[in-house]
């Protein structure tokens, strides 16, 4: 008689022992860390380097020298015969703007200048004002002696400014309002225009 088999089933099995290993997600992330902050330097750095130097340089600088105002008293009965300033109106008070001003072109290439306006933010709205043609300007001081003290060189339309240079002169701006209306307003501004370059804005008083 043949001895009993065992059963497969009834027979121990050695199985391989299985270790887990616990993996921190965490840490994931962490080689990533120093890139990025190298990334954020270089950004923060070319971002101070294109606002130092990558913003557009002016091509002149200004400097108002003096600032005044004089008020005028129309009288229509003793107007003189020749016309008066450009776009004087002659039946009510006026207000003068004087302005000394000196202008230097601080870019490579010679500057033209091509018009002067003063901007006047007041109650009555904003009101813009042309500077006074030369003509213009001789028989205002003709008429108002008391202006004397001011009579100077005026700056000029298409004078030249050669790089490094400066030119100084007067500016006669006229407005429709009397001397009460003149001090309520709120902001004034010259603009300095160039045919060849970018303005030039002077803030007044």
């Amino acid at each position: 008689m043949l001895p009993p088999m065992n059963s497969p089933s009834s027979s121990p099995v050695n199985l391989p022992e299985i270790h887990i290993v616990q993996v921190d997600t965490a840490s994931s992330w962490r080689p990533l860390v120093v890139p990025a902050a190298v990334v954020i330097v270089g950004l923060v750095i070319a971002g101070f380097l294109f606002a130092h130097y990558g913003r557009s340089k002016p091509d002149a600088f200004g400097q108002v020298m003096q600032q005044g105002i004089y008020s005028v008293q129309v009288d229509p009965g003793s107007q003189p015969a020749e016309p008066g300033m450009a776009g004087a109106v002659e039946e009510q008070d006026e207000t003068v703007l004087l302005v000394q001003a000196r202008v230097t072109n601080v870019s490579n290439h010679p500057l033209t200048l091509f018009d002067m306006t003063a901007s006047v933010d007041s109650p009555q709205g904003t009101r813009q004002s042309s500077d006074a043609l030369p003509e213009d300007i001789d028989r205002l001081f003709q008429r108002f002696p008391d202006l004397a003290t001011w009579h100077t060189q005026s700056l000029s339309r298409h004078q030249v400014i050669a790089p490094g240079q400066s030119a100084e002169g007067l500016l006669v701006f006229n407005y429709p309002w009397t001397k009460q209306q003149w001090e309520q307003h709120k902001q004034a501004q010259v603009t300095i225009s160039f045919e060849n370059g970018r303005s030039l804005v002077l803030p007044l008083q």
